[in-house]
């Protein structure tokens, strides 16, 4: 059954109403001028338009009626299970506040780590710089000297840049995938923000802190 408004039944009603109205005019006409062919095709004419309109609005009456009856009983369930489940409702409640509380804190850290992140990343091309500075660069594997990226190797230790958002990025999705596997935010990024070197260093700080997580 196609769903019937209010206002589709009063706009039927109504020119169910101008029919009737017409039909009454054109029966006027026709009693008066019983002769004329033009007041009886009117009036033919005028008696068919009445009596569509006329079953129309009745029928979308009847289907608003259902209809409405229908949607009264659903709102009676609803309102019966508003009541029954306002226990359910309050704890509903607690469990919304409690999660934008964790969201609160997750993204305050997220915002300390990204920074921690980001000034080792700065710390690492400043040793890179100095090296620059003192004329050491790392053309041929030199146990100290500066990487063309910008990384540093200092006595024969490997400091790449970091991709710190990456870090981030890949150990959200290691978390989302550990409840969604098919979430499209339990798949990191393949790229990283900085190059070979900042890809390098995000797996490296991602080993590091999976090592310290003990996972």
């Amino acid at each position: 059954m196609i769903a019937v408004t209010t206002e589709d039944l009063e706009r039927a009603e109504a020119e169910a109403g101008r029919a009737a109205e017409e039909l009454r005019a054109a029966e006027r006409e026709y009693a008066a001028l019983r002769t004329s062919t033009t007041a009886y095709d009117r009036h033919k004419d005028a008696v068919e338009l009445a009596d569509q309109a006329a079953v129309r609005a009745r029928l979308l009456r009847q289907d608003w009626e259902v209809q409405q009856a229908a949607r009264d009983r659903r709102a009676a369930a609803g309102e019966a299970a508003a009541r029954e489940m306002a226990g359910a409702v309050e704890g509903l409640a607690v469990s919304r506040a409690r999660a934008v509380e964790a969201v609160v804190e997750a993204v305050g850290a997220m915002g300390r780590a990204l920074a921690a992140l980001d000034a080792h990343d700065h710390l690492v091309r400043a040793a890179g710089v100095e090296l620059k500075r003192r004329g050491l660069r790392s053309w041929e594997g030199e146990a100290t000297g500066a990487g063309l990226d910008g990384s540093a190797r200092i006595g024969g230790e490997l400091w790449p840049l970091v991709d710190g958002a990456g870090v981030l990025g890949h150990c959200l999705a290691e978390e989302v995938a550990g409840l969604h596997p098919r979430h499209p935010l339990a798949r990191p990024a393949r790229g990283a923000y900085g190059g070979v070197s900042a890809a390098a260093g995000r797996d490296r700080m991602l080993a590091l802190v999976r090592a310290d997580r003990g996972c």
